[in-house]
């Protein structure tokens, strides 16, 4: 009977990890889920914001202001570094997953190449923008610019988490530590959000 029970208490010891592990997973998974549904409605409301300002406009670029800026260098260059990183981060997911959770030199490259294409994003948004002032159209140009200032900013902004997030994983990676695999899952469903929402934002503002 003792045997018995100190088996069962054994049994219950080595499964609590497991359980522990499948509990964190869970609330990560909710957390991340609400909190990706409320960033695509705030990314939708400002993009609903922009679709009522064009329907409203008699003509786009209203008169006597200046259309968008070219489709390169700036927001082409700026979409093939989203896609790239993006890319690179559901690559990091996939090898974690299979690894489960043991960090390995193919994981930590995929983590460097999703943050040198989030990086280098931002740095050409940061480009553009220069380059807009420099050619006389700042925030207060006009309607067009105004829009798209405040467009691909607000959007930047949230790249510059995503790149905030990945820093922790790529430091546990580089030391070859575990990483749960769930908080990897959450921060690729955070890029992939981050990414489709510039997607969107590159055709309509740059494209329609």
């Amino acid at each position: 009977m003792k045997e018995s029970v100190s088996e069962d208490a054994a049994h219950r010891a080595l499964a609590r990890p497991d359980a522990d592990r499948r509990a964190v997973t869970a609330t990560i998974s909710v957390g991340m889920a609400i909190a990706l549904g409320a960033l695509a409605m705030t990314f939708a409301s400002v993009l609903l914001a922009y679709a009522i300002i064009r329907v409203q406009a008699l003509a786009w670029p209203p008169p006597g202001e200046r259309g968008p800026p070219p489709l390169w260098p700036w927001p082409i260059a700026a979409t093939v570094a989203a896609l790239a990183g993006s890319v690179a981060m559901e690559r990091a997911r996939r090898m974690i997953e299979r690894s489960d959770g043991f960090a390995t030199q193919a994981f930590s490259r995929a983590l460097l190449a999703a943050l040198t294409g989030g990086i280098a994003f931002i740095g050409i948004q940061a480009c553009g923008w220069i380059w807009l002032t420099k050619t006389g159209v700042g925030p207060d140009a006009g309607l067009v610019a105004s829009v798209i200032y405040a467009l691909t900013i607000f959007h930047a902004l949230h790249a510059v988490a995503g790149v905030i997030l990945l820093v922790p994983l790529l430091v546990r990676a580089t030391h070859r530590g575990w990483i749960r695999p769930s908080s990897v899952a959450a921060v690729a469903a955070f890029w992939r959000l981050v990414t489709a929402a510039w997607i969107v934002v590159f055709f309509a503002v740059f494209v329609v």
